[in-house]
């Protein structure tokens, strides 16, 4: 068993040796967010026409990064420009301003009762 005094110094010890590694956590963090934000830059500029639809773009770039985790995220980047291409294709060839209506005449369908067994 270990007294008071042994087991403050055991979380006084484990307190400093945490705030001590703060500044290299944080550091770590800057630098990671950094290069995020270059790889995005580098992305736009090399291929403008796909930023149009940002969230479009997101969802595919976050589709390629879950089927490759921890995976380099400049050839996650390569892997998404094909696939947001051909999305927007197909989002832009969608009618969202013609609405067809249903049939909603069901006077034309047999109507079956039901036997007292519950069978049809």
């Amino acid at each position: 068993m270990i007294t008071e005094e042994e087991r403050q110094s055991i979380i006084n010890e484990a307190i400093e040796r945490s705030l001590l590694l703060l500044p290299e956590v944080v550091g770590n963090l800057i630098m990671s967010q950094a290069k995020m934000i270059k790889l995005s830059r580098e992305f736009h500029k090399k291929y403008p026409d796909l930023v149009t639809n940002k969230e479009l773009a997101a969802s595919v770039i976050e589709k390629i990064e879950s089927e490759n985790p921890g995976g380099d995220f400049s050839k996650v980047l390569e892997k998404a420009a094909p696939l947001i291409r051909e999305r927007l294709r197909t989002v832009k060839a969608l009618d969202v301003n013609t609405v067809k209506r249903p049939n909603r005449d069901l006077s034309s369908l047999e109507v079956v009762p039901k036997s007292n067994h519950g069978e049809l």
